[in-house]
């Protein structure tokens, strides 16, 4: 399996991380640790994305 696989899956992953944070989002339910993991689930997510269009 190349890099180009796995860059995928893990944005796939963290594309669910950050969906299942939505209710949360609606609900008024989020705390702190949930709001700086969001932010850095996101960047990984970005940073894949930058990733897979540099190749």
């Amino acid at each position: 399996m190349n890099k180009t696989t796995y860059i995928k899956a893990v944005l796939v992953v963290f594309g669910l991380l950050i969906l299942s944070r939505i209710p949360a989002f609606f609900n008024g339910s989020l705390d702190g640790v949930t709001v700086v993991s969001t932010i850095v689930e996101l960047a990984f997510f970005i940073w894949g994305i930058l990733l897979l269009r540099k190749k």
